[in-house]
């Protein structure tokens, strides 16, 4: 699993095209084309995917809330806008 989750760092941060996606303005890749698309040269499922996103230590990737998209949260190589809010430091 962890060389199903480095390989999906490299797509969604830096490479999309690797595996034939796109990211929106915003770096959200569809769920179903990145696992079909993955799942060529790396074993991923729905369930491994979720598994991925939730114990990641670093937080490195999100959900939309219907689980129909996913995107990196930071790291970016490639130009996306992920929507943070500005906030003061504390």
């Amino acid at each position: 699993m962890q060389s199903t989750s480095k390989y999906m760092s490299l797509i969604l941060r830096h490479k999309p095209e690797v595996i034939g996606i796109t990211l929106d303005e915003h770096g959200w890749a569809k769920v179903d084309e990145l696992i079909e698309r993955i799942n060529r040269t790396h074993p991923l499922t729905m369930e491994t995917l979720e598994q991925i996103v939730r114990e990641d230590e670093k937080q490195r990737y999100s959900f939309n809330e219907g689980k129909t998209l996913i995107r990196a949260n930071q790291g970016h190589s490639i130009p996306v806008d992920v929507e943070l809010e500005e906030a003061a430091p504390q």
